[in-house]
Formats: structure tokens, sequence, C-alpha cells
């Protein structure tokens, strides 16, 4: 009986050591910094709404950025880098952006078609023979950047953060995968993960120096424009990341989301069958893996960086500071228009992560969080509140 009860003390006192001081810990502080210009004051206010309701926890870090008519009118930023040592979140401060990487590597294409290298309504097979293998030979490019090439999985079997780091050896699996449906050139399914490594491969095969992606990014836009994004982290820039606070169930719930589809189910399955996602999730935090090119994934900047990116495509493709040219006007306006007269582009990510281009509004933006929360692409509050704030702002100015 004295066994149990000295059992029973011990278990009391772990209890009580363990958890009972986490009772009266005082919650960290809310910090934040950064700029706004007159008449964007909200959006600070918002920002700070989310840390103080809890909508950010204290315990991570967020940033976000905004142009409008090519003047930087929001950098602001708040919490911690990595709050088990204390680190605040900087200016310089940068953190993965998942599927909004998707948005930059389609600027990376669109330049190469605003150059004559790339058609959008000619098929991939033109660029890159190989994928015509099993029914893929009337994919245009338009298709594959539309996720209509029926590869919607998150990664066919074979795929891993191994063999991503040969571009060539990736693009040949691509190739000879099999589409989730006969192509028709409607059927439409979210190319979560393959997007990337099909990018990658194309913009190789036409570039004339043969650069992956990921260089061409940096020496065509990143080093040019200064802008603060890389896909493909060099291990000298590792020490500005934001810890990751890693939580599966965004990435996992954007596929789930269309499981009462035939591309949905097969993603599944593909997602059982194959470790690529949960592989990138589970070592986001280190630093030979952030260097990986992953085009549809594992981007990694400041909101600042993909903002001004934005802010350059919503001013007419020109960078009003340098007058140097990203796009030219008639591809930009191409580029910027999709069905149903909206004028906006930009692309959503697992866990928050938001930019976006709006050259009606000549608003570019950009949402980054090292806290992953469970909600679906383009659903996260955090962002709504900020983007919903600032719209408010630039629809004052533009009244006054």
């Amino acid at each position: 009986m004295g066994l149990m009860k000295n059992a029973a003390l011990m278990g009391v006192t772990a209890i009580l050591v363990v958890f009972l001081p986490r009772c009266f810990q005082t919650p960290p502080p809310v910090i934040t910094e950064g700029y706004v210009a007159p008449g964007f004051e909200d959006v600070l206010e918002a920002f700070k709404a989310n840390f103080e309701s809890g909508r950010d926890p204290r315990t991570g870090g967020a940033a976000f950025a905004a142009y409008h008519r090519g003047k930087k009118v929001v950098d602001i930023w708040g919490g911690f880098a990595d709050y088990e040592s204390k680190q605040k979140w900087r200016q310089d401060t940068i953190s993965i952006f998942f599927s909004s990487t998707k948005g930059v590597a389609s600027v990376c294409i669109a330049m190469l078609v605003d150059r004559g290298l790339l058609d959008y309504n000619k098929p991939v097979a033109h660029y890159w023979p190989e994928f015509a293998q099993k029914g893929k030979e009337k994919v245009t490019v338009k298709d594959m950047m539309e996720h209509k090439a029926g590869l919607a999985v998150s990664a066919p079997p074979g795929l891993s953060l191994d063999l991503l780091q040969d571009v060539a050896k990736a693009g040949e699996l691509m190739a000879r995968t099999e589409p989730q449906w006969e192509y028709d050139g409607h059927t439409h399914g979210y190319h979560g993960f393959t997007f990337g490594p099909l990018a990658n491969e194309l913009l190789r095969r036409v570039d004339p120096q043969h650069r992956t992606l990921g260089q061409f990014f940096k020496e065509e836009i990143a080093e040019p424009f200064g802008i603060d994004f890389h896909i493909g982290l060099p291990l000298e820039s590792n020490h500005r990341v934001a810890r990751l606070l890693v939580d599966r169930r965004p990435v996992l719930l954007q596929f789930l989301d269309s499981i009462g589809t035939s591309a949905g189910r097969q993603a599944v399955k593909h997602m059982i069958a194959t470790n690529a996602m949960g592989e990138m999730l589970d070592n986001v935090n280190e630093m030979a893996d952030r260097a990986i090119e992953v085009p549809s994934a594992n981007g990694i900047g400041s909101a600042a960086g993909l903002a001004k990116l934005y802010g350059i495509i919503s001013s007419g493709g020109i960078d009003p500071v340098t007058n140097r040219t990203l796009l030219s006007k008639e591809e930009n306006r191409r580029f910027s228009e999709f069905r149903d007269g909206v004028t906006m582009f930009g692309h959503p990510g697992a866990g928050g992560q938001y930019g976006c281009a709006d050259p009606g509004h000549q608003v570019g933006f950009a949402y980054v969080s090292s806290t992953m929360l469970p909600y679906l692409l383009g659903e996260d509050p955090r962002s709504n509140q900020l983007v919903q704030s600032l719209y408010r702002c630039v629809q004052k100015l533009e009244h006054l």
C-alpha cells in the first residue's frame, strides 16, 4: 500500500512540477515593428490584433507588406523567429511560403513567353519531347500552368527530396508518369507538388543557358530587382530563416478537401504511396533541405520581397524605382487576366502564406507566418483580416 501511495505521490508531484508553472506563466508580449505610410495605419492595427486575439500565436512570428502605385506602403513584422531562443522576428527574417511559390515560378515562365522562347498554346512536348508519353502529347504549356495536365497528385511514387536535387531526373519521372484522366483541355486538378518539377524541367529545356528555375529566378528577377526571395536557399542565408512551427494538417486538408473527386482520391492514394510531401514538412527546418529547389512548395523569402515582386506586376510590369522592365505591358496584361474578368494574380500557401498582385488597384501584397494553421488555401483569417484592412485603406485613398 505504501508503494502505491508513493507512486501516486510521485505522479501528482510530477504533474505539479511540469504543468502547474504553465498556469502562471505570463504570455509573451505582443511585439510588432515596421513601417506604414500615412493612410495605412489600420493595417498595423489589424496586424497587432492578430497577435492580441491569439489568431497569430505569440510564440510564433509573422510579417505583412504591401505596395500601392509602385511605392511600399506597409512593411511590418512581429513575434518571434525562434521563441525557444527568444530570437525576435526582424526586418530581414525570411520564412517558407509553401504553395505561394507557384506564383513566383509562374512569373519565371511568363518571362520566357515574353521573350518568345515559350508559347502558352503550344504542347509541352514541343519543348520537352519526352513529356508526350502516356497520352500527354496534347497538353499545352497553358494547360500545365493551369493544373490541367492530369498530374494532380501530391507526388508520384519515386519522387523524393533526394531525387528533386537532380532536376533532370525529376523531369524524367514526371515525363513517364501516367496522367490521372484522359486529356480534354478542361478537367482541372490541383498539381500541389508536381507543379514544381514540371515547371522546373520545362524552363530548363527552353532557357538558352539551361538554368534551373531557381537559378533563373535568382539571376533574372531576385538580383536585378532586389527581391528578397529564394527557390533553393543558399546555405549562408539560413541564419535568417524563422523556425517553422510545423503542423501537417494544413497541407493534408488541401488535398482531402477534394476527396469527392476522382483526382482527389488519386492524390490521397499517392500521398500514401510516397512520402515526398511528408519529407518536406519533416525536414523544413533542416538547412540542407531548404537548398533543394521545389518551385511548387519551398520558396523562402520575406513578405517585403514577395510584395515588391507583385508590386512591380501590379504597376504594369516595370519597376518604378529603377525603370527596369520585368514583363512587357502586353505580357503583364495577359499574365494577369483570368476568366470572369478577374485581374488579380497570385497564390496562397499552406499554413496561411499569401501573395498577390492586383493591377486594377495597383496593389501588391504578401503575408508570411512561421505558425502553420489548419486552414485551406486562401481561408486563413490572419491574412484575410490584413488584406481586408489594406483594401479599406486603398479605397479611402482612391476616393479622396
